[in-house]
């Protein structure tokens, strides 16, 4: 059997063949217009999206026009202005409101020039009264007097922290000494007693304690200034605390 053969179709069957081919082609045109269509619609509704998103921006636009701006910023202000306006009338009458109900502190009296007060005999109330002595100059002077047993001279003032001589030549004349101080009783006192004294160091009480171990009571500060611990400014520092 050649290969004519196959191609070789009753009448029949070849109007068959024909229809088939017929109905196919028109499937295919049928198919490619639906296509055609709804690629039209999605295009459609592309463009009204489109025409949605650009009427949004238009009317973005006229909200950013300058004079709606203005319009609205004057408003604004009017209203914020006259906001204003009542807040600081409420702050106002507040304020005057607490002044009328306030008592004001009591300012302290300073010292007149000739007027003094005694070196050791006064409390941080009396050193503020000298011009220039506040609060904190005043209670490091009381403290610092504490620690020494008293003050013996206006120099030991120039000890206290962050006394300036400035300031120490401006409150000297408003000052008195007197002989109010306590003395160190050198053979009593303990080790961590004698430390306390600003005018003593741990290897001069070391030095003390070691002496009367080794001879008994100390009688003069002239064995305290044959120790190498004290030097001759030690000593006559010392000197007017020391009791024996």
């Amino acid at each position: 059997m050649k290969w004519k053969d196959f191609l070789h179709y009753q009448r029949g069957s070849k109007l068959a063949v024909i229809l088939l081919l017929i109905l196919i082609l028109l499937t295919m045109i049928l198919n490619g217009v639906l296509r055609y269509g709804r690629r039209s619609e999605m295009v459609i509704m592309q463009n009204e999206e489109l025409i949605r998103e650009f009427d949004s921006f238009r009317q973005t636009l006229k909200e950013r026009d300058p004079s709606s701006r203005e319009r609205n910023h004057y408003e604004g202000n009017a209203g914020y202005a006259t906001e204003s306006k009542t807040v600081g009338e409420k702050i106002i009458r507040r304020g005057a409101e607490r002044t009328a109900g306030f008592t004001p502190f009591p300012k302290t009296e300073k010292l007149s020039l000739g007027e003094t007060i005694r070196l050791n005999e006064t409390d941080t109330t009396q050193w503020k009264k000298i011009p220039g002595i506040g609060s904190s100059y005043a209670s490091r002077i009381v403290k610092y007097r504490e620690l020494l047993g008293g003050y013996v001279k206006t120099e030991q003032l120039r000890e206290v922290y962050g006394m300036e001589n400035e300031l120490y030549s401006r409150i000297v004349p408003y000052i008195s000494t007197d002989s109010n101080w306590r003395k160190i009783k050198v053979n009593e006192l303990e080790f961590r007693e004698l430390l306390r004294h600003p005018y003593l160091n741990y290897k001069q009480v070391q030095a003390i304690v070691s002496l009367r171990r080794r001879k008994g009571d100390i009688v003069s500060i002239g064995e305290l200034s044959m120790l190498d611990e004290f030097t001759s400014t030690d000593i006559d520092r010392l000197e007017p605390y020391l009791e024996f």
